[in-house]
């Protein structure tokens, strides 16, 4: 079982609905929209987790100055379970996902933050925000055999691609992006246009509920 900390603060902004965070699990090859794909797993200061773009109501809302504890136990079986904490607050299990859907593959700590400035404890402090829960270890304490390394970034601005689509609309160069994103994994494009940003304006809405 694995445990990370994160406490969280709130930066000026003046726009309507201005912070959000959420935190949570995901595989190294998942986007950087926390719980918005399978295999992708967040908890929202609104009382929501999400997974798939799936939002249900979980746990209770968080904001400034509240210290989030994410817990992963896979020692559940042929399941593994996420949960969280609230400042010390057990919040039931959010998540029980097959081994065998994961297949082997690690899941990575991730965190989806706007206009907010969190400080994270993976076990380098010397003492935790709250206590950790029977049987759960920081990160930072599994033997480094135990760990598994995520893509890492490239080391100079040489290293990094850029693709520009030119044609005209319709032309087909958004679905020529998918395709080439998806035949190169490791590369973990972002595709930047405005079907990408449409996409990710949707939400589920429901009168006195959601935002955009």
């Amino acid at each position: 079982q694995v445990n990370e900390e994160i406490s969280v603060k709130h930066l000026p902004a003046t726009e309507p609905d201005p912070h959000v965070v959420r935190v949570g699990w995901s595989l190294d090859s998942c986007s950087t929209q926390l719980g918005e794909e399978p295999l992708s797993y967040g908890y929202g200061g609104t009382g929501k987790k999400s997974t798939n773009s799936k939002f249900e109501n979980y746990g209770e809302t968080f904001a400034e100055n509240d210290v989030i504890a994410c817990l992963v136990d896979f020692e559940c079986g042929e399941e593994v379970e996420m949960s969280f904490m609230k400042n010390g607050k057990w919040l039931g299990v959010a998540y029980r996902v097959r081994k065998e859907v994961l297949a082997g593959r690690a899941l990575f700590p991730h965190v989806l933050v706007k206009n907010c400035a969190i400080e994270f404890n993976f076990g380098q402090r010397e003492d935790a925000y709250f206590s950790v829960p029977p049987g759960f270890t920081f990160i930072q304490h599994l033997p480094v055999a135990e760990r598994v390394r995520g893509t890492t970034g490239p080391k100079s601005k040489a290293e990094c691609e850029i693709l520009m689509m030119v044609g005209l609309p319709a032309a087909g160069k958004t679905t020529w992006a998918v395709k080439h994103a998806a035949a190169n994994p490791s590369k973990k494009y972002n595709i930047l246009g405005t079907n990408a940003i449409m996409d990710k304006m949707r939400v589920r809405w429901r009168r006195g509920a959601g935002r955009w």
